[in-house]
């Protein structure tokens, strides 16, 4: 496998708010090759914005990331977790709000990524995060306002947390092949968060129905390297 990265980023003011769902609801939108990867028995549904921060293309072509002033912007992505016939797991996106046009133009692309514009507004004191997600080519519209747990960060529990917050791989679709994308990061640290606020328009629109508290936690930052898509199955 090629390991050469095809751009480094650091993703900033992370919230993860996690809905457990029926593993049929997540087989029903996956293409062939891809199956639900369960934690005890249930299949699971997140929405999470972050800022995706000084992001460069690596070595000589830094330059040009900065040229194209495509190195911040927020993204509100919607994902379940899958297996893949290599027998390995990872992300799958449904959807992948961004309020910079070249970026979403590039992840169309370049990564066969579902992106789409939006406009997207994140608001941060110390101990509270408020993101507001307003989708432009069907105004779907998602917000979290949470209130952090107070107290240090701390790497994620064994068990649900593991499951959900580190991932290290993703799968796409391009013209009916499978493809899987490999990064790598220092592991998260975590703090618990509580919801004020929620409207979930996004979820919904990618063909979910949540109806359970959500478990909600955020995350301190991390420089992330990205590495190219290879093709499996």
């Amino acid at each position: 496998m090629n390991r050469l990265p095809v751009m480094r980023q650091t993703w900033a003011n992370i919230v993860w708010c996690h809905w457990p769902v029926d593993p049929a609801m997540v087989q029903s939108i996956l293409p062939e090759g891809l199956t639900p990867d369960l934690f005890e028995g249930k299949a699971w549904v997140g929405l999470i914005p972050f800022s995706m921060t000084n992001l460069r293309l690596p070595g000589p072509l830094s330059l040009l990331s900065k040229l194209l002033r495509v190195n911040n912007f927020g993204e509100v992505n919607v994902r379940t977790y899958v297996r893949g016939p290599d027998g390995k797991s990872g992300v799958w996106f449904c959807t992948l709000d961004s309020d910079d046009w070249l970026a979403v133009k590039t992840a169309n692309v370049a990564f066969g990524l579902p992106y789409r514009l939006a406009k997207i507004q994140l608001t941060r004191t110390e101990n509270q995060i408020h993101w507001v997600d307003q989708r432009q080519e069907d105004s779907a519209l998602s917000e979290l306002e949470v209130v952090i747990k107070s107290g240090d960060s701390r790497p994620a529990r064994l068990g649900l947390e593991q499951f959900l917050v580190e991932r290290y791989a993703l799968y796409t679709s391009r013209r009916g092949k499978l493809f899987r994308g490999e990064l790598e990061h220092h592991p998260w640290r975590l703090r618990e968060g509580s919801l004020l606020l929620s409207r979930i328009g996004t979820v919904e629109k990618a063909g979910f129905r949540v109806d359970a508290e959500p478990y909600v936690l955020v995350g301190d930052p991390v420089d992330v390297t990205v590495y190219p898509l290879h093709r499996v199955g």
